[in-house]
């Protein structure tokens, strides 16, 4: 109960971040990026405890993760406010965005190729040791070994997923704001676009990890 409660007040810190620290531009990003990584760092947190410690090894590492994603998210939001202090100009900034985001897009993409072809011998190698385990050729101790690898890369899969979600909200913001200042232009239209491959991704990663996880409780003997 006191492992629960801990959990709850990290979540309620970058939650306040929010709604109490906007104050302006600069202090606004920090405070969104803290509380992303809080929830992030919970998820993935709360996923290792899970996969390694059971039960309560999942309160346990969401409350590490909550306060190593916050401080992780923190240092990230201040680097995306230092680097907008740098661009005189909107129309620089709103080109940085652009590139930022056809990044996000080809790193994912990227990750989503290569894990396509992990789970293909993960989903081959689990049902071997299933099929051996059930027939008393392997011991229980093989499915363990072999579901902590399968949980290792949902925990990546994860991460690789809240990063490009961190992404999206972002400059979704980004276009928003854009769209109310000036309308439709060159820059909305490559945000818009660029926003709408970055979603097919992340459509594609979430099947993926939904993969993973049943994978892993496929061994879960």
């Amino acid at each position: 109960m006191k492992i629960f409660l801990i959990v709850l007040f990290v979540l309620g810190i970058g939650i306040s971040c929010l709604t109490g620290c906007q104050t302006n531009d600069n202090t606004r990003t920090k405070a969104e990026g803290t509380a992303v990584g809080v929830g992030g760092g919970a998820l993935l947190g709360g996923l290792l405890g899970a996969a390694f410690g059971g039960g309560e090894g999942a309160i346990i590492g969401a409350a590490a993760g909550a306060l190593a994603g916050g401080a992780a998210g923190y240092a990230y939001g201040a680097h995306v406010a230092k680097e907008k202090e740098k661009y005189a100009k909107a129309e620089d900034w709103l080109d940085a965005c652009i590139i930022s985001l056809n990044e996000k897009n080809r790193e994912t993409l990227e990750f989503n190729l290569e894990l396509d072809k992990n789970i293909v011998d993960l989903d081959a190698t689990t049902a071997r040791l299933v099929n051996d385990y059930n027939n008393k050729r392997v011991k229980k101790a093989a499915l363990k070994s072999e579901k902590e690898r399968v949980d290792a890369k949902r925990v990546e899969a994860e991460l690789q997923l809240a990063e490009a979600n961190y992404e999206l909200e972002n400059q979704q913001k980004v276009l928003d704001e854009t769209m109310r200042e000036v309308g439709h232009n060159e820059y909305t239209k490559a945000l818009d676009w660029e926003i709408s491959e970055l979603k097919a991704h992340m459509k594609e990663l979430k099947l993926q990890t939904d993969k993973l996880a049943s994978l892993s409780s496929r061994m879960s003997v």
